[in-house]
């Protein structure tokens, strides 16, 4: 009688656990995460099993996703992993809905991203979600001699080829930069206008100028508007990949071209000249041409000392009495605002002193004939 009732039991027992196949999902209560690994109650006499590398297909840890007593669907991989437990993934469950996501991603041309997990000939492998991409060397958005630099990588893709059956599926990044690129450029020519000032990045320096990114569009900033001051090459103000503030000064939408400037108003020295005719100043010889000498005699601000104002002597050069970074001090023959035009002479000063001294000379003499 024992032995039935313990029987039946039994059966009773085997009747009310779930009915658990290879290859199908169930429903399922997490009852302890330990470590990376997952335990579910499947109402079974097992528990179920989910390890690290079955349980996503990103970077996610599990208990970042679930706690104790939390609901779980899994799909079942085998009914023993060999330690007594079913095992389970959830990574399975997730293909199906990755699956459609990225086909839908790749019907409506749609930005994606994706991990670079591979390097192979002529390009990378990327992964998004359980789907491998080729992405061709040229299809990326920057220049790269040496690909392993990508591993790891996430990149901002589209697909530009989707041939499932053939299992041909090929990304480009380079076609979302190019398409981020032209909606900014869009966006700068509706909204740029003469006298706005912008922001702005240093790309190219050349021996005229430098040419400036101002959102997808570049704009040449002539060297005569980088500074008040006489310079001989755009990298004594500016570097590449400098962050500047500049004025639009012209704009050309037709011919697509726009001109910048980036000198300041407030610092032109000619707004609030502070010399006048007459005035002696102090300065440094900048620049010496056949016709005379150019002399900084304030923070942009140069006066031209012609050949003939250097020295009372005949000489046929500026070179002959003057040198590069030489002090000087010469007097304010003339200006000219509108022309921004300084001139000077030393030798008018050369020419006071000389009076000076021979008026001196004269002194001593009339001294001695009357000492005599």
């Amino acid at each position: 009688m024992a032995n039935n009732e313990e029987q039946n039991f039994a059966e009773l027992y085997e009747n009310s656990l779930k009915k658990l196949e290879e290859g199908t999902v169930v429903e399922g209560t997490v009852v302890d995460i330990v470590g990376d690994d997952i335990f579910v109650d499947l109402g079974y006499k097992a528990d179920g099993i989910i390890p690290k590398d079955e349980f996503s297909y990103g970077d996610e840890v599990p208990s970042s996703k679930y706690k104790v007593g939390d609901a779980i669907s899994a799909y079942i991989l085998k009914m023993n992993n060999g330690q007594g437990n079913v095992l389970l993934s959830t990574k399975r469950l997730q293909r199906k809905k990755l699956q459609e996501e990225f086909e839908a991603a790749v019907k409506a041309d749609k930005a994606i991203e994706a991990k670079v997990v591979d390097v192979v000939k002529g390009g990378v492998i990327a992964e998004n979600g359980a789907t491998k991409i080729f992405i061709p060397q040229g299809q990326l958005a920057e220049k790269v001699e040496d690909l392993n630099l990508c591993r790891g990588k996430n990149l901002v893709i589209k697909v530009i080829e989707y041939n499932p059956e053939k299992r041909k599926i090929v990304g480009s990044e380079r076609k979302v930069t190019k398409e981020l690129r032209d909606l900014k450029q869009a966006q700068t020519w509706a909204t740029i206008e003469v006298g706005k000032t912008i922001k702005g990045v240093v790309r190219q320096l050349t021996d005229y100028g430098a040419f400036v990114d101002i959102g997808g569009v570049d704009g040449l900033l002539h060297i005569s508007e980088m500074s008040w001051k006489v310079i001989k090459h755009p990298s004594d103000v500016l570097k590449v990949g400098q962050e500047i503030e500049v004025i639009v000064l012209n704009v050309d939408k037709e011919a697509k071209k726009i001109s910048l400037g980036y000198r300041k108003a407030e610092d032109n020295p000619w707004a609030n000249l502070s010399v006048q005719v007459g005035d002696v100043v102090e300065g440094k010889v900048v620049s010496l041409k056949p016709f005379g000498a150019f002399v900084e005699i304030a923070d942009g601000l140069e006066g031209l000392v012609h050949i003939s104002n250097i020295t009372h002597r005949r000489i046929s050069k500026p070179q002959d009495v003057l040198e590069l970074g030489q002090n000087v001090s010469a007097k304010v023959q003339e200006i000219d605002i509108d022309k921004k035009r300084i001139e000077l002479s030393i030798r008018e000063l050369e020419g006071v002193s000389e009076e000076n001294s021979e008026a001196t000379e004269g002194v001593v003499a009339n001294s001695e004939t009357i000492i005599e």
